[in-house]
């Protein structure tokens, strides 16, 4: 029986991802928006808002040559994506802050980065700790006790350069919501992509690129499905680990 605070390896295409199973471990939603961010020539500087273990840079960093900060709030999870960063080979391109994004004045510089990515929590904390884990750092990692998602967009126009852009991935019930924030903060939704867990079922998992102040016109791509007609694990979900 493992004990709280032991080290496991994922791999994940040539990569080994340490994690700890008393903190929280990254899943699909992780993997899909690294696959989701548009990256080009311009992408020179990536700002990844709750990085955990690293998961999202180091995906990041293998698809570019961009320079890439990782902030994480918990200093565990930072050493550990620290480590990450460091087995994988991405030390020179990925750097990791342990610091909360809340402080952004004094870690970064306003119009830093051409784009951000976050994977945040995904349920809002209404005050029933009875509905979240015992343990702080999940209940932290899976509703936005400490940062809310309002704040998450508002900082990320603060440090995007003008035309840059900001990639979220959430829970499709959320959809109003988010499209309503990033309008309220100049971040003009351009790209839409729901992911479907199974193929009779409604759509569980939403990713959006929104560009700071661009013209509206929102394109909704090609939706992901994780298991197509026959129940088996589409290709492309394969391939993202492969």
């Amino acid at each position: 029986m493992k004990k709280n605070g032991e080290k496991t390896t994922t791999p994940i295409k040539d990569l080994k991802i340490i994690q700890r199973n008393d903190f929280q471990n990254f899943t699909l939603d992780s993997v899909l928006i690294s696959d989701f961010v548009k990256i080009n020539r311009k992408t020179k500087k990536i700002l990844d808002i709750g990085t955990g273990c690293g998961i999202i840079s180091i995906l990041l960093a293998k698809r570019s040559k961009a320079k890439i900060t990782g902030i994480e709030i918990l200093e565990t999870m930072a050493e550990i994506a620290k480590e990450n960063v460091k087995n994988n080979g991405f030390y020179e391109q990925i750097s990791i802050v342990n610091e909360d994004i809340k402080n952004y004045k004094k870690t970064f510089s306003e119009a830093q980065f051409d784009t951000i990515v976050t994977n945040p929590p995904y349920f809002e904390f209404k005050g029933d700790f009875s509905q979240i884990n015992d343990l702080e750092q999940l209940a932290c990692a899976r509703h936005n006790m400490n940062l809310t998602i309002e704040e998450i967009i508002k900082i990320s126009t603060y440090l995007l350069k003008n035309m840059g852009s900001f990639s979220i991935v959430f829970r499709s019930e959320r959809l109003i919501e988010i499209l309503e924030l990033l309008k309220k903060y100049n971040l003009e939704p351009k790209r839409m992509k729901n992911c479907y867990t199974k193929w009779n079922e409604n759509a569980k998992i939403c990713m959006i690129e929104a560009i700071k102040d661009a013209n509206s016109g929102l394109l909704i791509e090609m939706p992901i499905f994780v298991y197509d007609k026959n129940g088996k694990k589409s290709e492309y979900i394969e391939n993202l680990y492969k």
